[in-house]
């Protein structure tokens, strides 16, 4: 018979005691099931985190918080009763886990990290949108830690083990970046701050680069934004990477955000690098569509929709269909358009439309 392997399931937390109970009680079940261990590390919350928490684990410690996300995981990991951490944070819901899948991945990949699939809810409500990430939180504590105070990454304690990675059947829901202007504006600024500070020793670091683009642009300050991104690009960076085919469509939408259109058309110049990916199509049909060429829009909107994935929810599927509605709309061919409307489902500005061109 296999090995069961029990885990410790690690969050760190302060003052999100309403967001935290739901992420438990989301948890519990699957713990349960496996015989995991729940560990919450609170920072020094002023609600009722730390007795809440008691009703879920006797596993619940408290770390004075010193800027330092990295420090406090560790932290967390230190105090784990197994050597297999995964870690959660408290504004994730779990939706679904597969034990067996679990059990036979850590089997197989003693040094390696472990990632599940995150569903993050961005934007303001009047423009919200759904990203689909990856994020890696299982690890073996033997053989690998965080580091970097903010926007951590878990490394090998031995540069050698490198980075090996494998997906797990987890899905969660993330609602971090969905909060009012004012709470984007705050979580926006605290991350800027800290990691302005980490750029200061790092002046070169394109992940640092990459990140302070992010929070840029996440308050809408596009010109700061394009600087960071700016700069994260002129380093020597692995466009195989993800957050590096992710700054590389955020640079595009920074461009089109300050009205920069004709600039935006030197992205046909890493298109063969690129292209491989929903995303980047999606972006060159808007940046075809706000030059004006409207057929060279039509096929990369189009062709979005041949891939299986996209990061950003509907880049693939109804945000291309929504574009090629609207252009074929706005050319005269209203039965075209109305086809695009209907393959959108419940988008709402094709439902609009649908109404406008119908009623």
């Amino acid at each position: 018979m296999a090995e069961n392997h029990s885990i410790s399931i690690c969050i760190i937390t302060k003052d999100e005691s309403s967001l935290l109970k739901q992420c438990l009680e989301r948890l519990k079940p699957h713990a349960q099931c496996g015989g995991h261990e729940i560990l919450v590390v609170d920072t020094g919350s002023r609600d009722d985190t730390i007795e809440m928490c008691k009703a879920y684990t006797e596993s619940v410690y408290e770390f004075p918080w010193i800027n330092d996300f990295s420090a406090a995981r560790n932290f967390a990991a230190e105090h784990a009763v197994n050597d297999w951490i995964l870690c959660i944070d408290s504004d994730e819901f779990i939706t679904s886990w597969n034990e067996q899948d679990l059990q036979n991945r850590i089997s197989k990949h003693e040094k390696a990290i472990g990632g599940f699939s995150l569903l993050c809810a961005c934007g303001t409500k009047a423009n919200r949108y759904d990203s689909n990430a990856k994020v890696y939180r299982l690890y073996n504590r033997k053989h690998f830690h965080f580091e970097r105070p903010i926007h951590e990454q878990l490394e090998p304690f031995s540069p050698e083990l490198g980075h090996p990675c494998f997906m797990l059947d987890i899905k969660a829901d993330h609602f971090s970046y969905s909060g009012s202007p004012e709470e984007l504006m705050a979580k926006s600024k605290r991350n800027i701050r800290l990691l302005k500070e980490e750029h200061r020793k790092n002046p070169h670091d394109p992940y640092l680069l990459f990140q302070l683009g992010q929070s840029y642009y996440m308050i809408e300050d596009f010109e700061t934004a394009l600087y960071y991104y700016d700069l994260g690009l002129a380093e020597d960076v692995d466009p195989r990477l993800d957050y590096i085919n992710t700054m590389v469509v955020s640079y595009g939408y920074t461009l089109l955000n300050l009205k920069q259109f004709k600039k935006a058309l030197d992205l046909e110049g890493v298109y063969d690098t690129f292209g491989n990916r929903a995303d980047f199509v999606f972006l060159m049909g808007m940046i075809y569509l706000n030059n004006g060429f409207f057929e060279d829009a039509v096929a990369q909107f189009k062709k979005a929709t041949t891939f299986d994935t996209a990061e950003v929810v509907g880049a693939n599927s109804f945000r291309a269909w929504h574009n090629l509605g609207v252009i074929y709309e706005c050319s005269g061919y209203k039965d075209k358009a109305i086809q695009y409307y209907k393959k959108c489902g419940d988008f709402a500005p094709s439902m609009e439309r649908l109404r406008a061109l119908t009623s």
